[in-house]
């Protein structure tokens, strides 16, 4: 009937389309608690809190998500790391035998789950009721009553704090008073570079495009892999350069950041900011890419991934300082040649000043513009969006679907010339897709596959501005 609102009851959830926000931030780093089966997504640090417990001092990823929540962020990704003996904490519910008729255990590893404490009490009407509890006994979740154990089971998959499994017994749990987990571990004292990438490897491509980091991290070794990540998943790399005042150390770093290969999917920051400290009065240092993942998070929505968040973009509205002094104007010169976005106080403000990849500049300038790789970031992800629609389409004799095909396109192509971020006069200057029979020919048909090519010109970036002042004589015209 219209006018009028219909509402339509559903079995399954309609398909959802493809991720395309580009400002999403995919972090891993070490949490007091937290999964580590799969990427803990976080929307505010009461998240943060809810999901990865407090802030802890072996690790960078709550000061950083502050940075970037703070700056503009809206939605990250936690890829948890944790030793390769991490266990977690556990405690068996028994019969009246007794036999573990049900195991408890924490929904991640580390020494947190000892903390926890589980409880069985009698239900309000029949059956059983489970309990989890913190240490000082403050009621954190409440099962309801339960009838067997299979419903305990179930009941757990929606818990935030715990898992539940069958124990060899057929029997409900006893009536038992509250008691602690044991045996957590996180064995973050023997983390090796193979469980850094298992928490990389937590970030699967269809998450969607954004930006990468390790907070922190600064070996070669940690370089390679979010680069590698980078490129095989059509996000961007940001890197935290070493925390030094030596721009030496700051370029070989660089350098080595190159070195694996994928540079061209990736950025360097440095130096590091200073922010306000968690107790008034006191300061924290934290790692740069934070800064520049939130300002890309403020900017993209706005202007397009293709607009560098740096310049009066990047200007932080958290940091007070940065942890080095202001590097020279020689300097600086030289580290963006190499690759390196130096952040600066600008006009008492700390600033993003420097918006390269580290591509090669000599073979592969093309690719050197931050905003270059990250607007085709872009383009990929929403072209992929686009391509699904498509997919399972019949490919008429009469050319329809390859026309609508050819517009959708188009249209992706157009909104962004419209809006700046690929050059041209007109839009045929700036964009061509190519979806003819020369691309499509009657052999790729035959093989059920639909093509196109998309050419564009991303708009390059005013990274030198020049200003001519010329002081003429009252006796002579301005020219």
């Amino acid at each position: 009937m219209r006018p009028g609102v219909q509402i339509q009851v559903l079995d399954s959830a309609p398909p959802r389309s493809a991720p395309t926000d580009t400002g999403v931030w995919f972090v891993v780093g070490e949490t007091e608690q937290g999964r580590t089966d799969m990427p803990t997504l976080i929307r505010s640090m009461d998240d943060y809190g809810r999901l990865l417990g407090d802030r802890v001092t072996f690790g960078f990823l709550y000061d950083a998500l502050e940075v970037f929540f703070r700056e503009g962020g809206s939605a990250a990704y936690v890829g948890r790391v944790v030793g390769p003996a991490a266990v977690k904490a556990s405690h068996n519910l028994v019969d009246a035998v007794p036999t573990t008729s049900l195991v408890v255990t924490a929904i991640g590893p580390g020494d947190y789950g000892n903390s926890l404490k589980v409880q069985v009490v009698a239900g309000d009407v029949s059956g059983y009721q489970i309990h989890i509890l913190d240490s000082d006994d403050n009621l954190l979740e409440n099962s309801g009553d339960l009838a067997d154990q299979a419903s305990a089971v179930a009941w757990s998959a929606f818990s935030q704090y715990v898992r539940i499994t069958l124990g060899a017994a057929s029997d409900n749990p006893v009536v038992a008073a509250a008691t602690a987990l044991s045996g957590g571990d996180d064995d973050r004292a023997s983390i090796t570079d193979a469980d850094w990438l298992d928490a990389l490897n937590l970030f699967s491509k269809d998450l969607g495009p954004g930006n990468v980091s390790a907070p922190g991290r600064t070996t070669t070794t940690g370089y390679t892999q979010l680069t590698a990540h980078a490129a095989a998943n059509n996000r961007v790399a940001f890197l935290d350069g070493p925390d030094t005042a030596n721009a030496a150390t700051v370029e070989t770093a660089a350098a080595n950041a190159k070195g694996g290969g994928d540079g061209q999917y990736a950025a360097l920051f440095a130096p590091w900011l200073v922010v306000p400290g968690i107790v008034a009065g006191t300061q924290r240092t934290v790692p740069p890419s934070a800064l520049a993942a939130g300002k890309c998070a403020q900017v993209d929505p706005v202007y397009g991934p293709g607009t560098p968040a740096a310049g009066v973009k990047g200007v932080s509205s958290f940091a007070t300082d940065t942890s080095q002094p202001d590097w020279d104007d020689t300097t600086r010169d030289t580290l963006n040649t190499d690759g390196v976005d130096v952040i600066r106080v600008l006009n008492g403000a700390v600033t993003i000043y420097g918006w390269r990849s580290l591509a090669d500049p000599i073979n592969n300038p093309d690719w050197v513009p931050l905003g270059t790789v990250r607007y085709l970031m872009g383009l990929a992800a929403r072209a992929f969006s686009v391509g699904q629609e498509f997919v399972f389409a019949p490919i008429d004799g009469q050319g329809h679907t390859i026309s609508a095909y050819q517009g959708a396109l188009v249209a992706l192509c157009l909104a962004d010339w419209n809006a700046g971020e690929i050059y041209g006069q007109t839009s045929s200057d700036a964009f061509n897709v190519d979806t003819g029979p020369a691309v499509n020919t009657p052999t790729v048909l035959a093989g059920n596959e639909l093509r196109a090519v998309i050419s564009v010109r991303p708009s390059p970036m005013a990274e030198l501005v020049t200003i001519q002042i010329v002081n003429t004589p009252i006796t002579q015209a301005v020219a």
